[in-house]
């Protein structure tokens, strides 16, 4: 970026997406694959665009049941899996955590690698590699979010740029800001001065919120995964640097506030199985991607037991919602 351009705020807003779900500085090396992986895909034909799903990311999952139900699919809801069950070198089903048994000859997983091979497969079942390799998978991606309902839009002050409220919302002026924020977090745990992405998808899906309401969604960047539970006791002096952080740009914002919900890294943890809060089921970085994600030999979707196979963001091509590591895991299942 340095070597195309001089304007601080246009480099800030091309280099964002390289430390998005990457606690790394923008002068990382390597992390030039994160950006790149931003900007990978496409919505409605359109190369490098990110979408909105309306009706909120539930409509997607709303989708996929409307779909399966076609097909006879019967779908179990608050049932997490504690086991998977394997027999000589197979799997034979999986046992939830009120002990029910649902027997399978074929068990596809799409949860953080680091959740299925250490916790939901016994240990004396794993070549010591593997087990090995897991305990040292890197995970924790230092996101943040904040889930605000707000009574009114916020003002920008002194810009008069239409639609502008409907675009995505970078606070983080320059690679140098982000770059302290990397090491403010690094050093006390979160950033006092964080970069924040906020987005406001009520101004274009009026499903999420009443005629003159609004919802908008914070996501910060950087807040260490490795505080893990003390960030039950500290996650508040987060959120008051990220409301301040705001407040600067939109003086007024917190008026606006009737209520917010808070998922610190350990929150994304505990509530979704994101280990160390991280989006991607594993940091995006060069020894754990293509041929290696999840690990070297098991890039095909298919596990070391018979019929376990691996979809969602710890298989290849890795995070975000593209549908491509599901789509991949079905043919070689298929296969």
């Amino acid at each position: 970026l340095d070597d195309f351009f001089t304007t601080p705020a246009l480099k800030a807003l091309l280099g964002f997406d390289a430390i998005v779900g990457n606690y790394v500085s923008p002068y990382t090396p390597g992390n030039g694959y994160n950006l790149l992986h931003h900007l990978l895909g496409e919505v409605n034909g359109e190369s490098g665009r990110w979408g909105h799903a309306i009706g909120g990311m539930g409509s997607v999952s709303d989708a996929m049941v409307k779909e399966g139900t076609k097909y006879s699919v019967r779908y179990h809801t608050n049932a997490a899996v504690e086991k998977v069950i394997v027999e000589n070198g197979s799997v034979k089903g999986v046992i939830t955590e009120n002990s029910k048994v649902y027997e399978a000859d074929t068990v596809v997983a799409n949860v953080n690698p680091m959740l299925l091979f250490n916790h939901m497969l016994a240990e004396t079942e794993l070549p010591s590699d593997l087990a090995s390799h897991f305990q040292q998978y890197k995970c924790g991606s230092g996101a943040f979010r904040l889930n605000v309902a707000l009574n009114g839009l916020p003002d920008y002050p002194g810009r008069q740029v239409p639609d502008c409220l409907e675009s995505g919302i970078i606070l983080g002026p320059s690679l140098e800001y982000m770059d302290r924020a990397f090491l403010d977090a690094n050093r006390n745990g979160w950033s006092s001065n964080p970069v924040i992405e906020m987005l406001i998808p009520s101004l274009v899906d009026d499903s999420l919120a009443p005629e003159g309401h609004h919802v908008a969604s914070l996501f910060c960047q950087h807040f260490s995964p490795e505080l893990g539970e003390k960030w039950d006791v500290c996650k508040e002096q987060a959120v008051a640097s990220i409301l301040e952080t705001v407040e600067v740009s939109f003086p007024g914002f917190k008026s606006l506030i009737e209520g917010i919900q808070v998922l610190s890294p350990w929150d994304l943890e505990q509530q979704f199985g994101l280990i160390g809060g991280d989006i991607f089921h594993g940091r995006l970085s060069l020894e754990q991607l293509f041929t290696a994600r999840p690990a070297i030999g098991l890039a095909q979707y298919e596990m070391p037991f018979k019929g376990l196979f691996l979809c969602g963001a710890g298989a290849h091509p890795g995070g975000g919602v593209s549908g491509l590591p599901g789509h991949n895991a079905a043919r070689r299942i298929l296969a």
